[in-house]
């Protein structure tokens, strides 16, 4: 099993080698972008997060398109070739607070509760472990962050296993909000954007705010009871 899976990271890494410098062309084959960020920037200008984290961040186009809204973003990814995409993108951009670094996403090099948002954005397909990206993405999020993950929707296109190294074939909403959930994430209703042929989702998940002990209220005495 360990060895299968070093062969997927493996192929997933060589793809991106070989095709970061077109991904975006890639990625417009299947859905119009511009719906997709238009969606995710409504839900960030709702939560309004000083930090965000964009993981799997590939050529960083979640962070020059999101950088606007927020304080500071830091994009995540293992692709050292993706990296340099984005490094030239952000710069191209002009998003001085936007910024990129090496990581992984099932081992975030990041403390937790550090971030307000986290976008996880046509990754988790690629995964052979999408429950423990979001669980990662879950520990980095301060209370009342919210995760916003973006993917297809189930589908049965099997080419995109062979040509694009996808793990899975779409996701439905009821195991993403069951993982959101085991993560200690509030799942809200999701949105999906329709697609020819594939159907976008979009997820959220909200952090819980820690509970605060209540004040314990010892029970009267029976000698303060019967006081006058």
């Amino acid at each position: 099993l360990a060895a299968i899976k070093r062969q997927r990271a493996d192929r997933a890494a060589a793809y991106f080698r070989e095709n970061a410098p077109r991904w975006d062309q890639i990625r417009s084959l299947y859905i119009d972008e511009r719906e997709v960020e238009a969606a995710l920037l409504e839900i960030v200008a709702a939560a309004a997060p000083r930090d965000l984290l964009d993981i799997g961040t590939g050529t960083g186009r979640m962070i020059e398109v999101l950088a606007p809204r927020v304080g500071q973003a830091l994009g995540i990814d293992q692709s050292r070739e993706m990296l340099a995409v984005a490094r030239v993108n952000l710069e191209r951009a002009g998003a001085a607070n936007g910024m990129v670094r090496l990581g992984d996403m099932y081992q975030l090099p990041l403390p937790d509760a550090a971030f307000d948002a986290v976008v996880i954005h046509q990754v988790l397909h690629y995964a052979d472990r999408p429950a423990a990206v979001i669980a990662e993405a879950a520990r980095v999020l301060r209370p009342n962050g919210v995760l916003i993950a973006v993917d297809f929707a189930p589908h049965g296109l099997e080419f995109l296993r062979d040509e694009h190294a996808h793990l899975r074939l779409g996701f439905a909403d009821a195991e993403v909000a069951e993982w959101c959930r085991e993560a200690g994430l509030d799942p809200a209703p999701p949105r999906h954007l329709p697609g020819d042929p594939l159907t976008v989702a979009v997820w959220t998940g909200y952090r819980r705010p820690p509970v605060r002990a209540e004040a314990r209220v010892e029970p009267a005495s029976a000698a303060e009871v019967l006081q006058p």
